[in-house]
């Protein structure tokens, strides 16, 4: 019998088409510590997996290497990876391609999370100084959530229950699985652009697994909140759960619950608030009147002071001005007195010479008024006729159908015609 002789290249490409052709080595997955770790410049990743007795090499091309490095793989790591065994033919190595990698024993996105938040904490995400005041009596709310469940519904009811006056926009988003945490990204930017001013923001949802909260870990949405004008009260899952998302919003309640409760002021609060507010304004409007009348009082005490020295004054100057005039006037008086006796001589003998001349004109009129009086004839026996206050010239004036009147000199006299007279 012959015996087969293979070639080295023929052997290595029969070799090689076994490995990676059967279904033995493909989609395998192998556990062990991480050894001789090399990150090269390219980007892919080199290392060893060994135990107590066998040792792997294995690789990671650059495609895959971004979750590995994200878990902070170390050397002496204990790891999961999953992938396919290939031989290279100008060295003769066997190495186990991996795509995907998990650490053993600990979630990826448990070690992920505390990656991220140390990140974020050395950057400053976290400092109280970035953290905006949540307002105490919003007009209007915004919530970031699922459309439906528990979560919306308890949120709703909370906030209208404490502050029926508010109002509330709900901004429906994704809250788990592929595309999460783009559309509560989205979600916040378009509370952010909203054509109603909001005075606070809600995002949350209800309680679920570590992997169904996984979202509001996510960049985008840590992005999302930080950049956001709006202050963001962070209500996911229950109690236990925290999220970065907690870390990063304005403030973090335990559930969405608590989230409304935070976002509102209870009725009692709010009377309170009211109360207090009145007494305050109470306290300063006193203390102003008081202030007023202590100014007062003092404006009146200057003022009276002042006027007080001014009447002074006023009298010296009266006083003197007065002492002077009598002075002057009665210097003026013996000088009128002596020039008025003189004169009223003089003017009593004019008036007397005057009033005699004008007693004698008077008299000359009073005798002429007394011959043209009309009323001279009556106190001969003559009378005046009037019929309607028009006096009788002639017997065709008189109207045979009215009184006639007759004037004489102690009184009048109606008179009534006869008939037939004329």
């Amino acid at each position: 019998m012959t015996e087969m002789i293979f070639k080295i290249s023929d052997f290595a490409d029969i070799l090689k088409d076994y490995v990676e052709e059967s279904n033995a080595f493909k989609n395998v997955n192998i556990k062990g510590e991480v050894a001789n770790l090399t990150l090269n410049k390219s980007g892919h990743i080199y290392f060893s997996l060994k135990d107590s007795q066998a040792k792997v090499d294995c690789a990671i091309w650059k495609t895959n290497a971004q979750k590995f490095i994200d878990l902070n793989i170390k050397e002496g790591t204990e790891i999961i990876g999953k992938g396919s065994l290939s031989y290279y033919k100008p060295t003769g190595k066997l190495t186990f391609t991996i795509y995907d990698v998990r650490v053993d024993g600990v979630g990826e996105l448990s070690i992920l999370y505390d990656k991220r938040f140390k990140e974020l904490k050395e950057q400053g995400w976290f400092l109280d100084e970035f953290k905006k005041p949540i307002p105490k009596f919003p007009n209007n709310i915004g919530i970031v959530t699922a459309a439906t469940g528990d979560a919306v519904r308890d949120l709703i009811t909370t906030i209208k229950r404490r502050y029926p006056p508010v109002n509330i926009f709900l901004f429906p988003s994704l809250v788990q699985g592929e595309g999460a945490a783009k559309d509560i990204a989205k979600k916040i930017k378009q509370a952010n652009n909203f054509e109603v001013k909001l005075d606070t923001l809600i995002v949350g949802r209800g309680g679920g697994s570590y992997e169904d909260l996984w979202s509001f870990n996510e960049l985008e949405v840590l992005q999302a909140i930080r950049e956001s004008d709006i202050p963001i009260i962070s209500g996911v899952g229950h109690e236990p759960d925290i999220t970065l998302t907690d870390y990063v919003s304005d403030f973090r309640a335990s559930t969405p619950t608590a989230a409304g409760e935070k976002a509102t002021p209870d009725k009692e609060s709010v009377i309170h608030a009211l109360a207090n507010k009145t007494n305050e304004f109470a306290k300063v409007l006193t203390n102003k009147i008081e202030k007023i009348n202590y100014e007062i009082e003092n404006v009146d005490s200057k003022l009276k002071s002042v006027l007080k020295n001014k009447y002074l004054n006023l009298k010296t100057n009266f006083e003197n001005i007065s002492n002077n005039l009598n002075s002057i006037i009665n210097n003026k008086i013996k000088f009128i007195n002596n020039d008025f006796e003189n004169d009223i001589k003089t003017w009593k003998q004019i008036l007397q010479h005057r009033l005699e001349k004008d007693k004698n004109q008077l008299k000359m009129f009073e005798e002429k008024i007394e011959l043209q009086s009309p009323f001279l004839p009556l106190e001969k026996g003559y009378a005046i006729l009037k019929q309607e206050k028009e006096i009788i010239r002639s017997v065709n004036n008189i109207d045979a159908n009215k009184n006639i009147t007759a004037i004489l000199k102690d009184g009048e006299v109606n008179l009534k015609l006869e008939k037939g007279s004329e």
